[in-house]
This record gives C-alpha cells, structure tokens and sequence, in this order.
C-alpha cells in the first residue's frame, strides 16, 4: 500500500520475483503467500520499488531532498517589518518584492501569527458627524433609562425610511447600497432603466408599520400622504409614540416639521437630534432592507405586482422576536458609538 514503508527483506523479495515474473499480479500473490498478514503493496508501490532500483541499483528508497528554505531570520524579520509598514499588502506584493515565492511569504506571516482580516466597508463620516452621533447615542441612552418602562420603551420609538425596490433585484436606500449576504442563485437581466417601487417603513420594536408604496420621488407633500398613513395605523396606545426621521429635505423642511408637530408635537427624531450619514444606528437600514432583499429576491419576479406582493409578505412574516433582536442589537450599537466617540464602531458588533 502506498505509504506504508517496507523492510529490507521486503524490497528484496518484491523485486526479485518482479524481475523472474515480471507481472504485479504474480508479485502480489507471492507476497501475500511470504508475508501473511502484513499489508501488500500496490501496482504504484512495486513500480516505484523497481524504477528506483533500476536508476540506482539500490534497495535503499531515494532519501528525499530538503529544500534550502528562504525563510530566514531575516526574511521573517523583514517581513515584519514591511507588514507593519503597509498591513494592506498583499501576500503576492510581499513575495515579488522580497523575491521569494508566495508560499514562502505566507508562511512567513503565519510564523509571525498575523492572520489576514478583511477589511470592513463602511459610510463616510465628515468631521462633524461624531459629535453628532454622540450626542443622539447619549440620549437614547437616558430615555430608555428615564423611561419606566425600560426597553419596553422602545415599542413606542418609530424608526423610519425609504427605499428603492427595482425588480432586477436592486435595493437602493438614499445613498447606501444594500448588498445581499446569502447568494440567492438566481440569473437576472439588468436593464438600464429598471422597473421600481418605492417602499416606505416605520418600526418599533413591536411591529412593523407599511408597507406604504410610492412611484416617484418623494417630495414634500407626497411625504405628508405618507406620515397621514402612517397616523391612521397608529393604535390606541401608540399615539403618544415617538418618531424617528433622516435628514432628508422633504423630511426637514419647516411645513414638514409643522405637520409632524401636529401628530408628535415634540417626540420628533430628526433634525437636531438625529445625526446624518448614520444607516448604522437605524434599524431600517442595517436590518429591514438587507432582510427584504434577502428573501424577496430568492426566485425570479414575474411582475410589479408580485415584487409589491412579496415584500408584503415578507414584512408580515417578521415575528415580534425577531424585532425584539433587532432592538437589542440597536442598543448594543449605541453602546458601541457611544464608546468610540461617535466614531465606526461596525467592526466591534
């Protein structure tokens, strides 16, 4: 068998009778008959027996030749020291600029213990974004501790948004990208003009408010039909509830925070509280839209009413525990922001 080293007296006596039979099955049998019991090496075995004895005139098996290694103290040291220069290399750079292959590389960084880390995308902050995030961490920190309710709370804090459904399979929320994390295995045409539905949502940590669907882009008064909507789904002990809002113009504008007034008098999250540039504190975009995509885009669409259709469904079929995981997740975040200064902190979850 391959593997499995023989003996002097062996080798002897398979070559030998390969040469006066010169067949392996004859070679096979004998051995069997000689060596009861012992494992009997295969055709691949007994060739190389003989192809090594042939060249060599030897019994003894070729001894394998160690290769010099190119990884010397001071090529492991050198490679310390331009990893920590540039951690971003790559492991084929490091090889081509050290000249030595990329196995040898790798093996030098798995020496060292520097496991790779892929690196984590994430939206842009501008300088004043963490005091910003901050503030609104800090706060929603008290609320929940003045509340007495507690976290119960937050089944009467409405987080809000809009996103883009294209039938090719495309889900666009303002200006971040929503990208699948589970390969749907599904082959869709893009066009360049591609079939969408605008979808709107409000959730709590008890339920799901839409959706509310919308054609074109949201302005001012499309968005008060919205909120209108939204009202009259409230129920009875939800409308004291507080409302959470990006910084988008048609949110923001004077008439708009009248009219909100007008419903949530001062519950209101938006502008002043709630910071810009932040997908990473509402729910809406580090859940429901990902979770949307996910599951509504597995088979293909056959029209827009069955991508409406869906996501219907798909929002139903969200359980109150999976929202009460979600808002769970929300405060660990918080906590998160608040410990990093309002600064990332996605690559700590």
């Amino acid at each position: 068998m391959v593997g499995v080293p023989l003996c002097a007296e062996k080798r002897a006596y398979v070559i030998e009778h390969y040469f006066r039979t010169q067949s392996y099955k004859e070679v096979f049998e004998l051995y069997k008959r000689k060596f009861p019991g012992a494992t009997v090496p295969n055709k691949s075995t007994i060739q190389r027996l003989v192809d090594n004895f042939r060249s060599r005139w030897t019994l003894e098996p070729r001894k394998r030749e160690r290769r010099c290694t190119v990884l010397t103290p001071e090529n492991v040291a050198d490679i310390s020291k331009r990893v920590r220069e540039r951690p971003s290399t790559s492991v084929r750079k490091l090889a081509s600029q050290m000249k030595i292959h990329p196995s040898s590389a790798y093996r030098g960084l798995k020496t060292l213990k520097l496991p790779a880390f892929r690196a984590m995308l994430a939206h842009e902050l501008l300088p004043p974004d963490p005091l910003r995030r901050l503030k609104f961490c800090k706060w929603f920190q008290k609320f929940i501790q003045n509340s007495d309710k507690g976290i119960s709370a937050l089944e009467y804090v409405f987080f809000s948004d809009e996103a883009w459904f294209h039938k090719s399979g495309y889900v666009n929320a303002g200006n971040f990208r929503i990208w699948c994390s589970e390969n749907p295995h599904v082959y869709r045409k893009s066009s360049l003009h591609s079939q969408k539905i605008g979808v709107w949502c409000a959730l709590s940590r008890k339920r799901i408010i839409g959706p509310i669907f919308f054609t074109s882009t949201i302005n001012a008064e499309a968005y008060h039909s919205i909120i209108r909507q939204f009202v009259s789904l409230l129920e009875e002990d939800e409308r004291d509830c507080w409302f959470q809002q990006d910084g988008a113009a048609a949110h923001t504008s004077e008439d708009t925070l009248d009219f909100l007034a007008q419903f949530f008098d001062d519950r209101i999250i938006s502008k002043g509280l709630w910071p810009l540039r932040s997908p990473d504190l509402n729910p809406l975009d580090f859940f429901l839209w990902g979770h949307l995509k996910n599951r509504v885009f597995r088979t293909p669409l056959g029209s827009m009413e069955d991508l409406k259709r869906r996501i219907t469904e798909e929002i139903n079929a969200i359980t109150p525990a999976q929202l009460c995981d979600v808002f769970s997740n929300l405060i660990k975040r918080v906590a998160l922001c608040k410990d990093q200064l309002g600064t990332h902190f996605q690559q700590f979850l």
